[in-house]
């Protein structure tokens, strides 16, 4: 059982969390990590940013209910590298129009001892990736990125990798980021996400491995400023699982829509 409140240290940070915040970031990060940031729209701005968001998602799992919460956002930004909930990224090569990061991130799961009656049995923890995260600037608004991530504490030793192409539109002084892309997971991260173990196998819920799996998805994401240190921002992404995925018998969808709105400072 998770203590309910958990401590992550990421670099000297130290954020709380609640259980369900930490359940319920599985879905919500999909959408954060990729663009809905305390930063958005003042990427070229270093110090501090910190604020509160309201994540909401559907529901993934068979018997899962991903009720809204509220998330810490919270980043450190320096010259060439960020820290906060989100993980932690460090420009190793820069040039005008591309640049190479070397980026680690967690893996929060709403399989981590789950509530639900239907995943009686299956407890999947906490994982962290890291890897590198390649972006490329066709113009100022238009840009092309590719992650490759490993996990590296332990669970299930998979990788995946990101391509995604984002496009920035400029209503006056908002910034609105549409993104789409493709996630391939390892067949070690699918079955560890979305199979069922030899030792989870109950009645009406049989042994279920995956291959690799892709998984595309879209994304749109603004920030509106309120003030010189003050923005509002919201995103929202969609998911779209193949079949291989929702035909799991603990998958209750064959897609996931998921996002959050909330508020940033800058200091």
């Amino acid at each position: 059982m998770i203590p309910p409140g958990i401590n992550i240290l990421c670099r000297g940070i130290k954020i709380q969390l609640t259980e369900k915040t930490m359940k319920f970031h599985s879905a919500v990060l999909m959408s954060a990590a990729l663009g809905v940031s305390p930063a958005l729209a003042q990427e070229n701005r270093t110090g501090f940013s910190a604020g509160v968001a309201l994540g909401f998602s559907t529901d993934l799992y068979i018997g899962d209910e991903n009720d809204p919460a509220l998330l810490p956002l919270l980043e450190y930004r320096g010259d060439r590298f960020s820290v906060g909930t989100r993980g932690a990224s460090f420009t190793a090569l820069s040039a005008e129009t591309s640049k190479l990061d070397l980026v680690a991130r967690p893996r929060f799961t709403a399989l981590d001892d789950p509530d639900a009656d239907e995943l009686d049995g299956i407890d999947r923890d906490l994982t962290l990736d890291a890897g590198l995260q390649a972006t490329y600037n066709f113009t100022d608004d238009l840009m092309i990125s590719a992650t490759l991530l490993q996990e590296v504490t332990g669970e299930h030793d998979g990788q995946e990798f990101i391509g995604e192409v984002e496009n920035t539109v400029r209503l006056g002084p908002v910034p609105v980021r549409l993104g789409a892309g493709i996630s391939w997971k390892s067949d070690d991260l699918s079955n560890y996400m979305f199979g069922v173990f030899s030792d989870e196998v109950r009645a009406g819920r049989p042994r279920y491995d995956l291959d690799a799996t892709t998984t595309p998805f879209v994304s749109v994401s603004s920030g509106f400023p309120l003030s010189d240190r003050a923005m509002l921002i919201g995103g929202l992404r969609a998911d779209f699982l193949g079949d291989e995925i929702s035909d799991s018998p603990i998958v209750d969808e064959d897609q996931v829509i998921s996002g959050v709105v909330g508020l940033t400072f800058s200091f």
